[in-house]
């Protein structure tokens, strides 16, 4: 096998997807989401020892391929999305079915029914699905927090200066309360409407309230006291 190559193998009903580098040790890890089964190994390894090494972790890689099957079924764990026909997608808490639709008129995305049509003109690649989904989603959250933001700014009486929508790993939104600017998160466009709003209000409260104090709650309980439902969807 010719250094760094890669090849798949079957070993006790399981694939490995083995490759061969210039490097001192042997490594086996289970990818999550798909547990796939990755072994690297130094190049003067012959065959016969990668194969008793990864017998030796059979039954490792096995419970570690049923908690990871058992964690994405449960949702704790999420494939990413490929933008192909047949996928699920959320838009504001409702199911969808994409549908991919290549050497389209235009690049765009449609509501129909039950399903998202996403439009592209040629073939395209899996960072342009995405893209035009994003922009999507970026649209409509833009045709919709301004007017959430007005009803809080009159309820409060306080004015967001400015507010942007962006990728998030970790958070639904942050607020500079001296700028009086908030940014949201582009995931947002997945969940229900009213999770956005008490997202809203959330950083919009910020504005009265700097810290998660019991004042920030009191004031979130005054605000939109259905926040607490929202919250667990």
């Amino acid at each position: 096998m010719n250094i760094g190559t890669k090849q798949k193998l079957e070993i006790d009903g399981i694939e490995i997807f083995l490759t061969q580098k210039r490097i001192r040790n042997l490594h086996l890890r289970i990818s999550v989401p798909d547990g796939e089964v990755r072994v690297s190994a130094p190049a003067r390894y012959g065959f016969a020892q990668i194969r008793e090494f990864i017998l030796q972790k059979i039954d490792w890689i096995k419970k570690g391929q049923i908690q990871i099957r058992k964690l994405r079924d449960e949702g704790k764990i999420i494939l990413p999305k490929k933008f192909i026909s047949g996928e699920e997608h959320y838009f504001f808490g409702e199911e969808f079915r994409l549908e991919l639709l290549q050497n389209s008129a235009a690049n765009r995305v449609l509501i129909k029914d039950r399903v998202i049509e996403l439009q592209v003109k040629k073939l395209s690649n899996l960072a342009q699905r995405q893209k035009l989904i994003d922009d999507f989603y970026r649209k409509h959250l833009k045709e919709i927090i301004p007017g959430m933001i007005a009803k809080y700014e009159e309820k409060m009486g306080v004015a967001v200066a400015e507010f942007g929508v962006k990728k998030m790993k970790t958070r639904w939104g942050t607020c500079n309360v001296k700028a009086r600017r908030i940014w949201l998160s582009l995931e947002l466009a997945k969940k229900p409407l009213g999770f956005l709003e008490s997202t809203v209000v959330h950083e919009m409260v910020h504005l009265l309230e700097r810290g998660h104090n019991k004042k920030f709650y009191k004031l979130m309980d005054q605000f939109m006291p259905e926040w607490r439902i929202w919250v667990k969807k």
